[in-house]
C-alpha cells in the first residue's frame, strides 16, 4: 500500500499502518496530480503519462484485515482505494481522489511540492 499523507512515519496517523513493514520509500510515476483537499488531507489524481508530478510515499506491507478493517475505515469519504503506478513501473494500492465527489471541499493543487510534508511545512 502506498501511503503519501498522514498515514507516513511520523504521520499523525501513521497508527493506521499497524506496525506494518514499510518496504520503500518511493514516487509515483508522473501522471498524477497532488492536490491538498480543504487543506486536511492529500490527494492523487490520475492524468495520465507524463502530465503530472513524482509524488512522493512509502509503501507498505500491509495485511487484508489491516487494510480493510484500520487503515480503509479511517480514510476521509472523498478518498477511494484503487491501484496506482510507481516510479518504477509496478503497481500498488493507493488512495486516489473519488471522482465526483460533490461535497467534497476545495481542492489546492501542490503537484510543484509533491510532497505532503512538504506542504504542511509550507502552511
Amino acid at each position: 500500500m502506498f501511503l503519501n499523507g498522514t498515514a507516513m512515519a511520523g504521520g499523525a496517523d501513521h497508527h493506521l499502518a499497524g506496525g506494518a513493514p514499510c518496504l520503500a520509500s518511493t514516487t509515483t510515476a508522473k501522471r498524477y496530480r497532488f492536490h491538498a483537499v480543504g487543506g486536511a488531507y492529500p490527494a492523487l489524481e490520475d492524468v495520465g503519462a507524463d502530465q503530472g508530478a513524482a509524488v512522493q510515499g512509502e509503501v507498505y506491507e500491509l495485511s487484508y484485515e489491516q487494510l480493510r478493517d484500520v487503515l480503509l475505515p479511517g480514510e476521509p469519504a472523498g478518498l477511494e482505494l484503487g491501484v496506482i503506478e510507481l516510479a518504477d513501473g509496478t503497481g500498488s494500492l493507493a488512495m486516489i481522489l473519488r471522482r465526483p465527489h460533490p461535497d467534497r471541499p476545495e481542492l489546492t493543487d501542490i503537484s510543484d511540492l509533491a510532497s505532503w510534508r512538504a506542504y504542511r511545512e509550507r502552511s
